[in-house]
């Protein structure tokens, strides 16, 4: 199978062009954010309660709880030093513990910001590159954000995302493997639909922590088995879509070992639930890396309108794309 060049991808800044699923996850995070900044814990509990209870989601199959919780990340600037900002921060989020306690994405929140803090101490780089006087603040966050949702494990781990900041901690703090294990199998059989679970872990088994490409392999696949029920194949596709994003990139067909015959498959299975633009976009763009020609076009015949430069970086590749996949097949 012969693999499309995304060199051309290099070149091209980006203009910005909004599908309907991506103006929508910009709402939820605005609203959130906006809620966050105006001390209304009330209302930040009630919106997160909804959307844990109805399991709600996007028209491309994402979890609005998922976004709730970004609009909370957003929040914090993990660039900023200062001791003061993050004091205020860590603050006010307890404000929101103690102005509703029966809530958990209140202490939640608070553990996020934590390992936000954490990560400020640490920097994004290799291991290598930290300065050794970071590691003590890190792993004290980290240890801190840790204990904490233990504390509180029996209000606030009824929402996933306290699993999905467990399994997150769990790969910042290098847990052995067997413990790794032990709590993403605990998550995903609590929260078997929930995406966020199999993506925290898919970071803690690429090869730049703690694991290898045949461990995603084996998770992918294993990922299918859990969620075959509600989802048929199409985990699979979700895992390594994510995959690409974080770790693989434009490379994800020739630097892991994804199978195209079983993606192809998930993605059917998606988009049969989720027939959404964002989903068939992206679908496409990805059966073009892969060299299938066959799969593209008919992909590409379902885009509507413009298609949405978040997935193709620039019209020119989503025109080189369309253009190649509907030449003669041999």
């Amino acid at each position: 199978m012969k693999y499309i060049p995304y060199f051309i991808f290099l070149f091209v800044i980006p203009s910005i062009t909004y599908s309907g699923e991506l103006e929508d996850r910009e709402s939820i995070k605005r609203i959130v954010k906006n809620m966050f900044i105006k001390d209304n814990f009330d209302g930040l509990s009630k919106l997160s309660k909804k959307y844990l209870e109805t399991q709600e989601r996007t028209s491309s199959g994402l979890w609005k709880l998922t976004l709730f919780y970004a609009g909370v990340g957003e929040i914090v600037n993990g660039k900023i030093k200062d001791k003061n900002y993050w004091n205020k921060l860590e603050k006010k989020a307890l404000k929101w513990v103690e102005s509703q306690p029966q809530s958990p994405s209140g202490y939640i929140a608070y553990a996020m910001i934590l390992v936000e803090r954490a990560w400020m101490y640490r920097g994004g780089g290799w291991a290598r590159d930290v300065k050794k006087e970071s590691w003590k603040p890190f792993y004290e966050q980290l240890e801190k954000a840790k204990n904490y949702l233990k504390d509180h494990y029996e209000i606030a781990s009824t929402d996933p995302r306290w699993h999905e900041t467990m399994i997150i901690i769990a790969r910042s703090e290098g847990w052995h493997k067997d413990s790794f294990e032990l709590l993403v199998n605990k998550s995903t059989k609590l929260f078997p639909y929930y995406y966020q679970l199999y993506f925290a872990a898919i970071d803690y088994l690429t090869p730049k922590w703690h694991g290898s490409k045949q461990e995603i392999e084996k998770f992918a696949q294993k990922s299918v088995n859990i969620t075959k029920a509600h989802e048929k194949t199409g985990m699979y596709a979700r895992v390594y879509w994510y995959a690409s994003q974080t770790n693989y990139g434009a490379q994800l067909f020739t630097k892991s070992a994804v199978t195209w015959t079983r993606m192809s498959k998930a993605i059917d299975d998606v988009l049969d639930k989720y027939p959404d633009q964002w989903n068939i976009n992206n679908f496409a763009f990805f059966s073009c890396l892969a060299g299938d020609k066959q799969k593209a076009a008919k992909l590409l015949s379902q885009v509507e309108g413009a298609p949405i430069i978040q997935v193709w970086r620039n019209v020119r590749f989503f025109k080189q794309c369309k253009s190649w996949s509907e030449q003669h097949q041999s």
